[in-house]
């Protein structure tokens, strides 16, 4: 007979295969094709799901080459849903509605397209706008012209900010899963340091009760792979969680973005990784536990933690059942990996190693509890929905 915790399991894992890996139903028997929202080799500002204070990045930041007046493009077929208009936030913004479930917003526009601004009744630059459209109003093609590029909303400078949203729940999702066969990227995620969080009482690194951050010591390149090996050894013993101060970053430009995928390895078993595809738009807050934001806050630097804090709710996470802290418990080399992967698959790899050194009244254990299945269950069957629009 099967056991409860085993009986949680199974029905965690039906329960997951259930929602699929978050894709939206398509609605269309014809594929969609994504193209350009631009008439020019796209240039990233900015990134899907970069950390920033209480909140995610949540779309592409596409550059402009700091002017207005660029032309913007539907990039797949639909039809105009929606036309906002607002000081702060998006500014104006025009939303295109997909037959294969996803809507793309498209914000910081300097005005759309003449049929829709027909549509408006404008009536200074203090206005708050919001037009819903039915299907058959404006039907659109991929390449349609919808808009002109500007600087409107809370946007520090001139260009296009696109987002894509599963059309039913509002997550947010990466552009990247239908526009990264136009974006050119061959230069792997980089790393430049980790913190290290012993648990309070339970643990100690480097003879340090408090967290402590250490340089990889690795030189700047743009490559498409390359691995790092750190030369110092560090000791440990007991209960210590780890974060990565990490960017990603494009042979086109200087910019630094965040990073899609991120996963720790200890003896070449995984305890944590991180794929940034989705981000419920009710979990945004919660970049601040995921990120060390008392660090932020201090040095502007975002160091992302490779264990799970009590009550994140993130789908985006995965960790083992010690919710990704490492429990150094024998008096051995822990041979510890950092993965590092852009949605090209461009890719690092940043090896060190930690032993474990017995050290005074610090019981080395794991934190084994009797609902680890149900904590587990709980984390494979958080929703990736939210509020729609």
């Amino acid at each position: 007979m099967l056991r409860f915790d085993s009986w949680l399991l199974i029905i965690g894992f039906w329960l997951l295969v259930s929602c699929g890996d978050g894709e939206p139903a398509t609605n269309s028997q014809e594929p969609i094709v994504y193209a350009s929202p631009v008439d020019y080799d796209i240039t990233l500002a900015g990134n899907f799901g970069e950390p920033r204070p209480f909140h995610f990045h949540g779309g592409l930041d596409v550059k402009t080459g700091n002017v207005e007046g660029k032309d913007i493009f539907s990039i797949a077929d639909g039809y105009v849903s929606r036309l906002t208009v607002n000081l702060y936030g998006f500014g104006n913004a025009i939303y295109v509605t997909h037959p294969d479930g996803f809507t793309s917003v498209y914000c910081h526009l300097k005005r759309f397209a003449e049929q829709y601004e027909n549509e408006l009744h404008r009536t200074g630059p203090k206005d708050t706008l919001s037009y819903v459209f039915p299907p058959e109003k404006f039907p659109v093609k991929s390449g349609d012209h919808i808009a002109i590029s500007g600087n409107t909303g809370h946007s520090t400078g001139p260009h296009l900010h696109l987002e894509l949203h599963d059309t039913e729940t509002w997550v947010l999702r990466d552009p990247m899963i239908k526009l990264a066969n136009i974006i050119a990227d061959t230069v792997a995620p980089q790393a430049h340091s980790f913190m290290a969080y012993p648990m309070d009482g339970e643990g100690v690194f480097n003879g340090g009760f408090s967290k402590q951050s250490f340089g990889f010591g690795a030189g700047d390149t743009k490559v498409q792979r390359f691995t790092f090996n750190v030369q110092r050894e560090f000791t440990a013993w007991g209960r210590v969680g780890f974060a990565l101060w990490a960017d990603d970053y494009s042979e086109a430009t200087y910019n630094h973005y965040g990073v899609r995928y991120t996963q720790l390895l200890v003896d070449g078993c995984e305890v944590f990784h991180s794929d940034v595809d989705s981000i419920p738009v009710s979990c945004q807050l919660e970049v601040n536990n995921w990120g060390d934001y008392e660090h932020w806050r201090r040095t502007r630097i975002w160091y992302m933690k490779s264990f799970r804090e009590p009550g994140m709710r993130l789908p985006i996470l995965h960790t083992n059942f010690e919710q990704g802290v490492v429990c150094f418990s024998e008096e051995r080399p822990y041979h510890l990996t950092y993965v590092l992967r852009d949605y090209q698959g461009n890719e690092s790899r940043y090896h060190f190693t930690v032993r474990g050194e017995r050290f005074p009244n610090i019981e080395a254990r794991p934190r084994r509890q009797l609902l680890d299945s149900y904590r587990l269950y709980r984390q494979v069957t958080w929703p990736l929905h939210t509020m729609k629009h």
